[in-house]
C-alpha cells in the first residue's frame, strides 16, 4: 500500500522534539513500578532524547525498562508502539525485541498524570542483554546479520495495522523537505551546501515518487545505538530496541536508515552498506525504482542526522553535547562518500542487493 505524506504545516521540528525530556523523579518511578506492576526494586535513570527512562532492578537482579513517555506523545501512538512489540513477538518470536510487561490489570501500557498535570503514557518492557553495536568492534558479518534482522522485522510488521500509524514525527523521511528551514543554523559554508544538495536530491528524486513506493509500518530507527550485540561475541545480535520512531512510510526509507548507520567509521563506506544490504536481500527484495532511490534516501537520512540535532541543540543548549554526539561522524561519512562517484555508489549498492538474493 502506498504511503500518504502528511499535509500539515511545514514547521521543521514536530512537537515531540520541541519538548524537552521532562524527568519524572526516581521515587515516583519506583511507586509506579510497585503500584502498577507489583514490582519492587531500585531505579536508575537512563538518558533519552524525549522520554523519561529508568532501569528497574529487582533484588534478584532481574532488570526491566520503565519508559515514561514525553507529554507531547499522543496516547494512541504509545499504544501503537506497545502493540507493535506484541505483534513482532508473536509473528517472529526469534527476533530479539523487548517483551511487554503488562500491568497488574493486564494493560500493555497506561496513561498517568505527572506533577505538572500533564498526561503521559507509560510502558514497561524487559531489559535486553548486550551492548550497543556502536561501542564494540564492527565486522562484515555483523553488518550482514543486522540486515537480515531488518528484513525479518519488516516481514513481521507487514500485516500490522494501527489507527496511529499515520502520525507525523520529525524523524519520518516523508517530511524531510520541511527541514530545509533548519539548514540556516549551519554557519559552515561547505556543510550547509552539502546538506542543500542532499535536500535538492530528496525534493527532485524522492518526493515526487513517494506516493507509489511500497509502504507499511516500519521500525524507522535501525541505528547502532538501538542494535545490541554480545560483548564477547560482537557478531551476534542480542537485541533490537526502541520502537519510538515507528511510522507508516515507504519500506525504502527503513532500508536507507539502516544502511546509513552501518557506515560507522568504515574506511570504505559503500562496502559497509553493502554488507548490510546483502543480509537484507536474503529476506526482502527492492524494486528497480527503489534501488534507484536508495542512495539519495541514505543521504537524506544523513542530512536528518545532523540537521535535527543541531536545531534541537539551539532549543536546548544544555544538551548540545548529547544531541550532536554523532554529528562529526556523519560529516566524515559525507566526505568519504563524496570521494566516490555517485554512479559507482549506486551500482555497488544495487549489486549487493542482487548478490543477497542469489544466496
Amino acid at each position: 500500500m502506498a504511503s500518504t505524506a502528511s499535509r500539515g504545516p511545514e514547521t521543521g521540528l514536530g512537537a515531540e522534539l520541541k519538548t524537552g525530556a521532562a524527568a519524572v523523579p526516581p521515587d515516583q518511578a519506583e511507586r509506579i513500578a510497585q503500584e502498577k506492576y507489583g514490582l519492587t526494586g531500585r531505579v536508575e535513570w537512563l538518558w533519552g532524547e524525549k522520554d523519561s527512562n529508568y532501569r528497574l532492578t529487582l533484588e534478584d537482579g532481574t532488570a526491566y525498562l520503565l519508559k515514561i513517555l514525553n507529554p507531547a506523545e499522543d496516547p494512541a501512538v504509545t499504544s501503537m508502539h506497545s502493540q507493535a512489540l506484541l505483534h513482532v513477538a508473536a509473528a517472529d518470536p526469534a527476533i530479539p525485541v523487548q517483551r511487554i510487561i503488562r500491568t497488574v490489570d493486564g494493560e500493555a501500557d497506561f496513561v498517568m498524570t505527572d506533577s505538572d498535570g500533564a498526561t503521559r503514557g507509560v510502558r514497561m518492557v524487559t531489559f535486553l542483554p548486550g551492548l550497543a553495536q556502536k561501542v564494540l568492534p564492527h565486522s562484515a558479518l555483523q553488518r550482514y546479520r543486522v540486515g537480515v534482522l531488518l528484513g525479518r522485522m519488516q516481514t513481521a510488521l507487514e500485516d500490522f495495522r494501527h489507527e496511529a500509524a499515520q502520525h507525523r514525527i520529525t524523524w519520518d523521511m516523508k517530511h524531510a523537505g520541511s527541514l530545509r528551514n533548519l539548514l540556516c543554523v549551519f554557519s559552515d559554508t561547505w556543510q550547509r551546501s552539502r546538506l542543500e544538495r542532499a535536500m535538492d536530491d530528496f525534493e527532485m528524486l524522492i518526493a515526487p515518487r513517494m506516493e507509489v513506493l511500497p509502504a507499511q509500518v516500519i521500525h524507522n530507527d535501525f541505528n547502532m545505538e538501538n542494535i545490541l550485540v554480545v560483548q564477547d561475541d560482537p557478531d551476534t545480535i542480542s537485541g533490537i530496541i526502541d520502537f519510538g520512531d515507528m511510522v507508516h512510510a515507504p519500506v525504502l526509507f527503513d532500508v536507507a536508515v539502516g544502511a546509513a548507520y552501518q557506515i560507522g567509521d568504515a574506511a570504505d563506506p559503500v562496502e559497509a552498506m553493502c554488507d548490510f544490504l546483502r543480509g537484507y536481500a536474503t529476506q526482502k527484495t527492492l524494486s528497480p525504482q527503489e534501488l534507484a532511490l536508495l542512495y539519495p534516501a541514505i543521504a537524506t537520512r544523513m542530512l536528518m542526522r545532523v540537521a535535527i540535532p543541531e536545531w534541537r541543540s539551539n532549543l536546548f543548549p544544555e544538551n548540545r553535547e548529547l544531541y550532536t554526539r554523532n554529528s562529526a561522524t556523519v560529516w566524515a561519512q559525507f566526505v568519504k562518500l563524496d570521494a566516490i562517484p555517485k554512479d559507482e555508489v549506486a551500482r555497488r549498492l544495487a549489486a549487493a542487493c542482487s548478490l543477497g538474493r542469489e544466496r
